[in-house]
């Protein structure tokens, strides 16, 4: 006789085994079509979200493309190209800078000491023609030459030397006890220069006058004389000269 299913004597429920084996396999079966439901949603639903494409953004003419080699402005205004070697602000130069020595100028030769020489009128190295000596205590070496002027006496100093020529200060020592009187002197036979020679108060005080002429290297001559008047009296000349 089949087993019986239903509430036992001690209240629990009770199946039998062949209803017991239906139970089974109807679980069973719905194990399996749940598991092949699944299966065919995931063949339906593609690939992985790896393999999917993802939303795809388009650069409108707003935002175009930025170009590598094109200079993109920076802040402050400063230009930055990218990619470009040429282009690159160069690097501070390490070496140091070139500095040429001044030039240097030979140093100018001096300029030769001034010579400062004194020549008597009286000398006998002076060329004297029809004049006069005369004694003047107040004169250099207690002598003067007169009788010079009104076409008559001329006096030649001789041997006025200059190592290098140039301007020449020739300081001239007079007497005249009388009002002025006029003078000429002639340099080496140029063309003669009239002096006008103040009065000094009489016939033994020496006064001096002073004029630059130009001398050539070597001896030089200064004549005085005077054509149309009498000229004063000569006590010497002192010469300055390079």
């Amino acid at each position: 006789m089949s087993p019986r299913h239903g509430s036992g004597p001690d209240g629990m429920w009770r199946i039998g085994p062949i209803r017991l084996l239906a139970v089974v396999g109807v679980g069973y079966l719905i194990i399996v079509l749940t598991l092949a439901v699944m299966n065919v949603d995931l063949g339906l639903g593609g690939s992985p979200a790896a393999d999917r494409p993802g939303p795809t953004t388009h650069l409108g003419p707003a935002f175009p493309t930025p170009d590598p080699a094109t200079a993109t402005p920076a802040e402050g205004g400063r230009e930055v190209r990218v990619g470009s070697v040429a282009t690159r602000p160069a690097a501070p130069s390490t070496a140091p800078p070139t500095t040429r020595p001044p030039a240097t100028r030979p140093p100018a030769a001096p300029a030769a000491p001034m010579v400062v020489r004194s020549y008597e009128a009286e000398s006998a190295e002076n060329g004297l023609d029809n004049i006069r000596i005369f004694d003047c205590p107040g004169c250099s070496g207690g002598k003067k030459v007169g009788n010079i002027g009104r076409d008559m006496g001329t006096l030649q100093f001789n041997g006025l030397t200059a190592r290098t020529g140039g301007s020449a200060t020739v300081t001239i020592a007079y007497v005249n006890g009388e009002s002025p009187r006029v003078g000429q002197i002639s340099v080496n036979g140029a063309a003669p220069i009239t002096l006008t020679f103040p009065g000094t108060g009489g016939w033994s005080s020496v006064g001096t006058m002073v004029v630059t002429v130009p001398l050539r290297p070597g001896p030089n001559t200064l004549k005085m004389f005077n054509p149309d008047a009498p000229a004063p009296d000569f006590d010497k000349i002192t010469v300055a000269v390079r």
